[in-house]
């Protein structure tokens, strides 16, 4: 069952800053987005100081498919539903030829999420099903919850959407552990995350991408770094023409660039 959960209470009093003091800071990165022609948004929450900081402050608000960035919340769901058991059990390839050929072979729950394949979360989600995803989207207020078009693909091709905004609320409440679920499943999907680390910091995140109605396309990059005992969660998301392996490495050398500006990196 969802709400079978125990409180773990340690990781507020350890983790979570609690003020009452909220700090909302716009900040022009435009220039970021003009020099590759994309239009965009980013946020950022400094969580010790609940310091926010925004730039496009409209754009933000703004919900969007969350395409592969559900893969966050997609995976814990999988490990709480006992989809999968932990992160190297092994998820047999059907067979069927993808155009990329690191999905067509055998996975497990760390190449699924690291590479994107998406058959692996088409058949996570049959066997979840609609009525569990609404029980977890719900309790985790996640974006506008809502589940219509195709049952085994609605992150990509349905109605959900999600802002910027959500997705560093989602975020903040998934790190600290304020979503109602297990901390062993959080703990495995916080590992997937990890994009690199270095000497003083860890870099973690998820990127996604997907077709607007007018055929354009909507890309994400979304996740978190840690840092001086301090954690700074962060969302971007842009919007260009067609996707390409140039539009793929946007993502990250624009988020890059913000949080070596904001000294977060």
């Amino acid at each position: 069952m969802l709400f079978k959960k125990i409180v773990v209470s340690i990781i507020l009093g350890n983790i979570l800053h609690v003020t009452f003091c909220q700090t909302i800071k716009t900040v022009d990165f435009k220039k970021y987005f003009d020099e590759v022609g994309v239009n965009g948004c980013f946020v950022l929450l400094d969580q010790n100081n609940n310091i926010y900081v925004k730039y496009n402050t409209e754009r933000c608000d703004s919900g969007f498919t969350p395409a592969s960035t559900f893969k966050i919340p997609n995976s814990v769901i999988a490990l709480e539903e006992k989809i999968v058991k932990s992160d190297t059990q092994t998820i047999k390839w059907d067979g069927k030829v993808w155009d990329r050929k690191e999905m067509n072979q055998d996975q497990d729950l760390r190449t699924a999420f690291k590479y994107s394949v998406i058959w692996v979360y088409f058949e996570f989600a049959k066997k979840i099903g609609l009525e569990k995803y609404k029980e977890y989207l719900t309790s985790f207020n996640y974006g506008n919850k809502d589940l219509s078009g195709p049952e085994d693909k609605f992150w990509l091709s349905g109605g959900l959407r999600i802002s910027a905004n959500q997705q560093v609320e989602f975020l903040k409440n998934f790190y600290t552990y304020r979503l109602n679920v297990f901390k062993s499943s959080i703990d495995v999907v916080k590992k997937l995350m990890v994009i690199e680390s270095g000497k003083d910091y860890k870099f973690s995140g998820k990127t996604g991408g997907g077709y607007l109605p007018d055929q354009r396309v909507i890309m994400w990059l979304v996740g978190y770094v840690e840092k001086a005992r301090n954690v700074y969660f962060y969302a971007l998301n842009f919007t260009c023409n067609k996707y390409t392996g140039e539009t793929d490495k946007l993502r990250y050398s624009i988020t890059k660039n913000i949080l070596k500006e904001l000294k977060v990196l």
